[in-house]
């Protein structure tokens, strides 16, 4: 008798549970809810309607870049407006002067994101002009500061803008 009361008792508290998690919306990730797709990693959260679309893979939307043509634009990872960091000297990882800003890039959104620098050469004859992302700068007492070496620096690619 004890044992068909206990049995009964675990049915009944099972089916109590069961009813529970059944009258429950489905919060798991794998189900595509409204406006979001199916995620294949179950441990993965549901992307929300108010997350941004995926990024480009790299290299797609850095590689557009276009001078920056108003002097008043800001270019915030230096402090310092357009016109400012044009003319600007670039000092290398040695101390040595590099070159000369000659423009500021920016992305199709107009947000600074690199800069052009006429490097080596004399007199005009010989420089070639590069591409040095705003992150490869630090603003040095006056000028644009890089880590890179001179061997680095004349493996860089020209910039045929």
């Amino acid at each position: 008798m004890k044992v068909a009361a206990l049995t009964a008792s675990l049915l009944l508290i099972a089916g109590m549970a069961f009813a529970q998690d059944a009258a429950q919306p489905s919060t798991d990730a794998t189900q595509p809810s409204a406006g979001s797709a199916a995620t294949s990693d179950p441990a993965a959260p549901a992307p929300t309607n108010d997350q941004a679309a995926p990024a480009a893979p790299s290299g797609q939307a850095e590689a557009v870049l276009v001078p920056i043509e108003d002097d008043n634009a800001p270019v915030p990872s230096l402090n310092l407006m357009a016109d400012q960091v044009e003319d600007m000297t670039v000092i290398g990882a040695d101390g040595g002067e590099i070159g000369e800003v000659e423009s500021v890039l920016g992305d199709q959104n107009g947000n600074a994101r690199a800069i052009t620098v006429e490097i080596g050469g004399f007199l005009g004859i010989g420089e070639k002009t590069v591409i040095f992302q705003l992150d490869q700068l630090s603003l040095d007492m006056g000028h644009l500061r890089t880590q890179m070496t001179r061997e680095e620096l004349q493996n860089m690619p020209e910039y045929q803008g």
